[in-house]
């Protein structure tokens, strides 16, 4: 038996790099028996996923006729041309697996988007009588679409990462459903040469994407509100920022780059000594979790790297956008202020967390301190869930 993983994408997403490294640890195989659909092997070997996982390379092909019938659904657009779209995409792969194996569709929140690829892959592989799971995943009510909930009574499991998902589900009388945390919380941080910034002071570590800015711009309500907390900090107390991307996407049409955003902001502060970028090129997701580790408090926009500060005992702020972000926040007992969501947020509420969380530092740490080594036991649970299966 063999697990497929068609969603891995590849580690440009460094938290596409956490699932997938954490997931082989949890599932338990050798890197034979785990498959991942991948888009850039070359990238991939260099952050160790060959280790866990065997990687196949997307065909060339897929990327001109993915283009083509993106193009073709701006203007008819149909769930039908999606599905074909999708279908063509990852037919190859898909047609390596058998009735014996495990489909893992994993991703976390792709189901708190518009409809995509979970959808068509699940189904075509449901009709060939495989067994999928949802893979440690987050959604709100608010995403619902009558294609993710016929999607969602297809899945043979679902492998749910907090407890406003997995409520949510429930409520809908979905039954194959377990509770187990993000499967990246039981990676270990690699030592690895810290910035020079930490030798100066205290540091705070912030990542910022274009999905909390609305865009690659600064100028946007959030963007204004990420600029005055900035600010706050350069000119009321002695830390150091340190800029952490974490996603380094900049495919066709898809630009997800943090590291564009370190720049923007950086630029903005040139004048400051006190801003640092991490320069992520050649660190995968465990070393910039132990650079993580050493700051005394951090800001995030993506999943992954929030789930590094907690999981390292860091104080946090994730600035969330969907129900991901609450949920995990929620299930390891934080205050809801240290969640803010930047689509709805009102004025000067970063700043106002921002306060909290320096409040409340050392209280937080050793809060997550006491917390953190049982709610990391509880994801390798997961492994008697598909023993069942």
């Amino acid at each position: 038996m063999k697990y497929y993983f068609p969603i891995h994408l590849d580690g440009g997403n460094r938290g596409c790099e956490a699932i997938a490294k954490g997931s082989a640890i949890l599932i338990n195989e050798k890197a034979e028996h785990l498959i991942g659909y991948c888009r850039n092997v070359e990238l991939d070997q260099k952050l160790g996923l060959r280790q866990y996982l065997t990687l196949i390379p997307y065909h060339l092909d897929s990327y001109l006729i993915d283009r083509c019938v993106a193009a073709i659904n701006k203007i008819f657009h149909t769930n039908k041309t999606l599905e074909w779209r999708w279908l063509y995409f990852y037919r190859s792969f898909l047609r390596m697996i058998t009735s014996n194996d495990i489909m893992i569709s994993t991703g976390g929140d792709m189901l708190c988007y518009d409809n995509n690829q979970v959808i068509y892959t699940n189904n075509y592989l449901h009709k060939r009588g495989v067994k999928t799971v949802l893979w440690g995943c987050s959604m709100g009510e608010e995403n619902q679409t009558k294609e993710k909930l016929q999607t969602l009574f297809n899945f043979s499991m679902i492998y749910v990462r907090d407890s406003l998902t997995y409520n949510y589900f429930k409520g809908l009388g979905l039954k194959n459903l377990c509770l187990c945390p993000d499967p990246a919380f039981i990676l270990p941080a690699e030592p690895c040469k810290v910035p020079e910034c930490f030798s100066y002071g205290d540091v705070i570590g912030f990542n910022i994407s274009n999905f909390v800015v609305g865009g690659m711009t600064l100028d946007s309500r959030f963007g204004k509100e990420v600029l005055s907390l900035i600010d706050y900090i350069l000119n009321q107390t002695e830390y150091h920022i340190l800029l952490v991307p974490h996603v380094t996407w900049n495919i066709g049409n898809v630009n997800q780059d943090d590291r564009q955003m370190a720049q923007i902001i950086r630029q903005h502060f040139e004048d400051s000594r006190r801003i640092q970028i991490l320069d992520i090129d050649n660190m995968n997701y465990c070393q910039i979790r132990h650079v993580i580790s050493k700051c005394k408090m951090f800001i995030g926009a993506r999943t992954h790297a929030v789930i590094s500060a907690y999981s390292m005992c860091v104080p946090a702020i994730a600035l969330g956008y969907s129900v991901k972000s609450r949920g995990i926040a929620k299930d390891i007992g934080l205050e809801e202020t240290l969640v803010v969501d930047c689509k709805n947020s009102s004025e000067g509420s970063l700043l106002r967390s921002f306060l909290y969380l320096k409040d409340h530092v050392e209280e937080i740490r050793l809060h997550l301190e006491q917390i953190m080594p049982n709610y990391k036991k509880r994801t390798y649970l997961i492994r008697e869930y598909l023993e069942k299966l």
